[in-house]
């Protein structure tokens, strides 16, 4: 009995862990990417709303 509980245990881990091991780390690499695009993306509007910032400390009526 316990050749079984081994060969099932080989068995799990290979087909079954190893696949969701390897999609996890599809995933997480798929969302660092997001997040560093998200980081980005606010790095850029902070830029903006400090130019927009600026810009109206200049001339706050638009003139």
């Amino acid at each position: 009995m316990p050749d079984f509980f081994n060969e099932f245990e080989r068995f799990f881990e290979q087909h079954m862990m190893g696949e969701h091991r390897k999609r996890m780390k599809e995933v997480e690499k798929e969302v660092e990417k997001e997040e560093q695009q998200m980081e980005q993306q606010e790095r850029k509007l902070q830029q903006n709303v400090k130019r927009l910032d600026e810009q109206d400390a200049e001339d706050p009526f638009g003139q």
